[in-house]
């Protein structure tokens, strides 16, 4: 036998005897240390689903063989030249989760709309919209994902846009501790709306919003928000809206909201402000 046989077979036999030491020692080896627990989806609780009250839009998509309708109701009070009141209701969304647990449908059905602005009042819907929503991924402390939507000019002559609209949307979440976390969306949004000549035209705006939330024990959450329009309508500059609230959970299925805000830049000599309330259930 040569040298190099013996040597491969003692390098065989050193790492084979603690093998058979194992197998055959009276009292169990420790366990292996077990390997990372897999990070698991934060979408689930209807918390972390619904969207009222924000401009942002969450993350989290509807589960699969789920449905969830988030309504809501606003008053809405302009300020300046030919300013007024308006009121919009039911303000719903209904969303449905796809075979995929990562993706959803949109349905977004006419709005009744009360409005005194402008010193006419003037009743109607609003228009017919439709979308989806995808949830791309997440860690243990941040997610993100995208959706899109568009609405037909199904509405009345005073609430619709008279010509179809998109949007597109990057969603991000992120959790800065236990108690407080950032959410924002980056939309981009070609629009249609009539000039100061009473024109239809259309017009582009990103939109981005920044959402800062503090979560409380029992499912409830205050948050503040921070929305900017690059372009108000046609024609227009930009505008803002800052606006706050608190959201409660009633048990798994079922979520209100309240909620107020404010437009403090001036368009067309115009500023704003309202407060509004939401209802959500969810199957």
């Amino acid at each position: 036998m040569t040298l190099r046989i013996v040597f491969a077979l003692a390098v065989l036999a050193i790492f084979a005897a603690p093998a058979a030491r194992a197998q055959t020692a009276p009292s169990p080896s420790p366990s292996p240390s077990a390997s990372p627990a897999a990070v698991s989806d934060p979408c689930g609780s209807i918390i972390s689903i619904v969207t009222r009250p924000t401009v942002t839009t969450s993350v989290c998509t509807v589960r699969p063989r789920k449905a969830l309708i988030e309504t809501g109701y606003t008053n809405t009070t302009v300020t300046g030249a030919a300013g007024g009141t308006s009121v919009s209701y039911p303000q719903a969304l209904i969303r449905i989760g796809s075979g995929d647990p990562r993706l959803e449908y949109d349905l977004i059905p006419p709005s009744a709309n009360v409005s005194s602005i402008g010193g006419t009042v003037a009743r109607g819907a609003s228009d017919l919209g439709f979308g989806l929503k995808s949830e791309l991924g997440y860690t243990s402390a941040a997610s993100w994902g995208v959706n899109a939507y568009a609405t037909l000019p199904t509405g009345a002559p005073a609430f619709t846009a008279g010509s179809a609209q998109y949007t597109a949307n990057f969603n991000g979440a992120y959790t800065l501790n236990p108690t407080l976390s950032l959410a924002g969306t980056v939309g981009y949004n070609s629009l249609a709306g009539t000039n100061a000549n009473n024109q239809l035209r259309r017009f582009s705006s990103i939109i981005p919003s920044l959402t800062l939330s503090a979560s409380y024990p029992a499912n409830s959450e205050f948050f503040v928000e921070y929305v900017y329009f690059s372009q108000a309508g046609p024609g227009l500059g930009s505008r803002t809206v800052i606006d706050y609230g608190f959201i409660r959970d009633l048990g798994p299925h079922v979520q209100v909201d309240v909620e107020a805000g404010v437009q403090p830049t001036a368009v067309n000599g115009q500023r704003a402000h309202y407060v509004g309330a939401g209802l959500s259930l969810m199957n």
